[in-house]
């Protein structure tokens, strides 16, 4: 078996455990995702360093968000025999919050209200729809993140943001609610981390395990699903009905594995290997099928 990790030029400790406990089952090569081209000739292979690795028996990823629309057209172009424990239509859709929480709120998931408003300007006076206190983002740029608890704070910064003249994303924001991190993988939930978060976006905070509730468990496994995902850390406010707020595909995963004791890139690998396994047997089974029908007429 040939598995390709495609990752990001910068190697992280999470791409480091994912080759060593894939280097124990089969040949692995590792291949920075900006070194990837896309040949159209007959049909669309993908090169690296004219090399076509479209030879690869299973594809896994360890890429940011910024470059999960180059995820999608290279799984796109895969051929037939090779897997995935992604689709490319889990990386158009975890891309961006708004296309995220567009289709998972069409699904029946619970997502917080947010406003997307290409002038700025437009959008205060949309505002009295969402509950406060809201995040002004910057979609353009993950660090421009602001708080804001009343419409009047909002208009103020939004008139400071103004010279960036680009597009704002106002969304509720739920200080007062747990983060729960579910990692999923397959039709079950790996483990979940919980934490209090200690800054804005949800971000900062101690990690803790938790057995999560049922409600949890099945919001997780639903997002999962709606993205044709086999694998995702989906990441769920702890409310009365779970609010979802973010998937990522490709986490870190040094703190998970620290609390909660699961070696979870030896669970990958053998489970992309599993599917595998379980491809291949098909054609054979059919070859068999067809051997026997012959050989009976």
């Amino acid at each position: 078996m040939e598995i390709c990790l495609i990752s990001s030029k910068q190697k992280k400790k999470t791409d480091e455990l994912l080759l060593e406990e894939a280097k124990k089952i089969a040949n692995v090569k590792q291949i920075p995702i900006s070194c990837i081209s896309l040949l159209i000739d007959n049909g669309i292979n993908f090169v690296y360093e004219y090399e076509d690795i479209s030879k690869f028996d299973v594809i896994l990823f360890r890429i940011p968000k910024s470059k999960y629309n180059l995820a999608a057209p290279i799984l796109e172009a895969l051929p037939e025999k090779a897997i995935s424990i992604y689709s490319p239509k889990s990386f158009y859709i975890a891309s961006s919050k708004l296309s995220l929480y567009q289709i998972l709120s069409r699904f029946g998931i619970n997502v917080p209200r947010v406003i997307f408003a290409d002038d700025p300007q437009t959008g205060v006076f949309d505002l009295k729809l969402l509950r406060f206190p809201i995040l002004i983002k910057v979609p353009t740029d993950k660090k421009k993140v602001m708080l804001a608890n009343s419409q009047q704070e909002a208009k103020s910064m939004i008139d400071a943001l103004q010279v960036l003249e680009q597009p704002m994303l106002f969304e509720e924001y739920y200080p007062e609610a747990k983060l729960i991190q579910v990692f999923v993988l397959g039709d079950e939930v790996l483990t979940a981390l919980e934490k209090e978060p200690k800054e804005i976006d949800y971000a900062g905070g101690e990690l803790k395990k938790i057995k999560p509730n049922r409600k949890i468990i099945k919001t997780a496994l639903n997002v999962a699903n709606i993205l044709k995902t086999d694998y995702a850390r989906v990441d769920i406010l702890d409310t009365a009905e779970p609010i979802v707020v973010d998937v990522n595909l490709c986490p870190l995963l040094g703190d998970a594995i620290k609390i909660s004791g699961i070696n979870i890139p030896e669970k990958i690998i053998s489970y992309a290997k599993a599917k595998f396994e379980s491809k291949e047997k098909i054609p054979k089974l059919f070859d068999e099928v067809k051997t026997i029908f012959t050989e009976s007429i």
